[in-house]
C-alpha cells in the first residue's frame, strides 16, 4: 500500500516529473562524456605494435634485452613481441617451415624481423638472397613490413672460411654489403646492427671486443644492448638514449653505444640544427638543403642562399621518413 501511494504521489507531482526528466538528461550527458573518455583507450589498444622476430641464437641472444628496453619505453604497454629463434637455423629453413610461414601470414604483425645464420649472407649470398626475397613476399602479402637484422662479423674472422674472412673487418664488410643490398631490393627496412657494431669497434676497440660473448660470435650483454638500441631506433624512429633502462653497463659505454646507434640509423638528437641533408620532393626532384628547423607540418631550410618553407607532405616518402626523426623547434 505504501508503494502504491508513493508512486501515485510521484505521478501527481509536476515538479518531480520535471526533476525526473532533468535527471534523465544528466544520465544521458554523463554516458556521453564517459563514452568520449573511454574512446581514446579503445584507440590506443587498436594501435598496438606487433613485432615478430624470425632468426636463430643471434635473435635469442637479444630477446630479453630488447623486450626489457621496449617495456621501459613510452610505447612499451602497446607493444607485443614474439621470437622464433631455434639455434643454427637459416632463413631458407624458415621459408620451408609451414608453421613459421603460417605464423607470419596469420599473425597480423606490423613488423617481421628476419635474421639469417651468421655466416650464410657472407659465404652463400645467393642462398641468403633467395630465402630473404621469398620470406619478404609473404610478409608483404600479410600487410607487415620486413626488417632485416644485419648481423656482425665474428671477432677473429670466420675460422671455417679463414682464407676469405681472416678477420672481423673482412667478414663485416661483406655482411653489411649483402644485407643492405637485399633490404634495398626488397624495399624493406634495415636494422644496421652490424654497422653499429663496427662503429663501436672503431670508436673503442676494448668496448667493441666486449660486445662478444666468450665464443667470439654470439652477443654479450653489451652486444645485446647494442642490438636492442638499434632495433628501437629503427622501428620506432626514436633515440634509445632517452629510455631510462638499467643495463648494468657503465654509463660512458652506454653513451658510446647509443651514439653509434643514433648515427647509423639516422636518429637526430635535439638542438642539432642546421643540418645539411639532400631533400627530395614528391616529384622526385632533389634539393641540396641546409635544414634550419621544423614545425609539426612544415620544414624550414636554405637552398642556394635562399630561405624556403615546405609542407612536410610535399616531400618524398624517404625524405618524410628522415624529417620525422628531427625535433620540432618552430
Amino acid at each position: 500500500m505504501l508503494f502504491h501511494l508513493t508512486l501515485h504521489q510521484q505521478i501527481q507531482s509536476p515538479q518531480l516529473i520535471m526533476i525526473s526528466k532533468h535527471t534523465m538528461k544528466l544520465i544521458i550527458l554523463t554516458l556521453s562524456i564517459l563514452s568520449d573518455l573511454f574512446s581514446p583507450v579503445t584507440a590506443v589498444a587498436a594501435e598496438e605494435v606487433r613485432i615478430l622476430f624470425v632468426g636463430n641464437s643471434y635473435t635469442g641472444g637479444i630477446r630479453g634485452t630488447f623486450s626489457k628496453l621496449v617495456a621501459a619505453a613510452p610505447e612499451g604497454s602497446a607493444v607485443k613481441i614474439e621470437y622464433i629463434s631455434p639455434g643454427g637455423k637459416n632463413l631458407e629453413s624458415h621459408l620451408k617451415n609451414p608453421s613459421i610461414t603460417k605464423k607470419i601470414m596469420d599473425g597480423k604483425w606490423n613488423f617481421v624481423v628476419l635474421q639469417d645464420q651468421s655466416q650464410t649472407p657472407a659465404v652463400f649470398p645467393d642462398k641468403f638472397k633467395n630465402a630473404a626475397i621469398g620470406l619478404d613476399k609473404l610478409i608483404d602479402a600479410s600487410g607487415a613490413k620486413t626488417v632485416f637484422y644485419q648481423t656482425w662479423g665474428r671477432r677473429d674472422g670466420d675460422k671455417m672460411n679463414i682464407k676469405r674472412f681472416p678477420d672481423y673487418k673482412s667478414m663485416q664488410d661483406v655482411l653489411s654489403k649483402n644485407y643492405t643490398s637485399v633490404a634495398n631490393q626488397c624495399d624493406a627496412m634495415l636494422a644496421p646492427v652490424g654497422d653499429t657494431w663496427a662503429q663501436v669497434m672503431k670508436a673503442n676497440l676494448n668496448l667493441g671486443k666486449s660486445l662478444y660473448a666468450g665464443d667470439g660470435s654470439h652477443p654479450s650483454a653489451k652486444g645485446a644492448y647494442l642490438a636492442a638500441c638499434v632495433f628501437y631506433a629503427t622501428i620506432f624512429a626514436k633515440d634509445p638514449g632517452t629510455i631510462q633502462y638499467d643495463s648494468n653497463i657503465p654509463k660512458q659505454e652506454m653513451a658510446t653505444i647509443q651514439r653509434a646507434a643514433r648515427e647509423t640509423v639516422g636518429i637526430v638528437e635535439k638542438s642539432v640544427y642546421p643540418i645539411n641533408y639532400p631533400l627530395t620532393n614528391n616529384s622526385g626532384n632533389q634539393i641540396k638543403a641546409m635544414i634550419t628547423g621544423k614545425s609539426k607540418t612544415h620544414l624550414y631550410f636554405k637552398s642556394r642562399a635562399k630561405n624556403h618553407v615546405f609542407k612536410i607532405d610535399q616531400l618524398s616518402e624517404q625524405s618524410q621518413k628522415y624529417v620525422a626523426t628531427l625535433p620540432v623547434n618552430k
